[in-house]
């Protein structure tokens, strides 16, 4: 068993409550954990015994050009689910950071992190 950890996504997501949210997307950032057998390509050495750090990546960009919503936990639990089945894993860590509103609210950072 093992873990492919994929920090830095960017993606653009339509996504929000405020209404100047629901007219382009904005950007978030992404930091996926998926857990996963490395025993077939630690023996072969063939990424298609594997998965392919740019599918996880292209997958996860595809899913959120399509994605309309509110929420960042909605968001976040329907990736989540998603790359876990799409890539057969055992268990996916996901956290989304939404930079646009830190400055405006005082923070530092805003994030949800699920598990499935």
């Amino acid at each position: 068993m093992g873990k492919i950890l994929l920090e830095g996504i960017e993606v653009m997501v339509r996504i929000g409550l405020l209404e100047e949210e629901l007219y382009a997307p904005q950007d978030l950032l992404l930091s996926v954990e998926i857990e996963h057998d490395f025993s077939k390509i630690a023996e072969t050495d063939e990424v298609e015994d594997g998965i392919d750090y740019r599918n996880i990546v292209d997958h996860t960009r595809d899913f959120s050009q399509a994605y309309d919503g509110k929420t960042l936990e909605k968001y976040a639990s329907l990736l989540a689910e998603d790359l876990k089945g799409k890539f057969g894993a055992q268990r996916v860590r996901l956290s989304v950071d939404k930079p646009r509103y830190v400055k405006k609210l005082g923070l530092r950072q805003i994030r949800v992190e699920v598990e499935c």
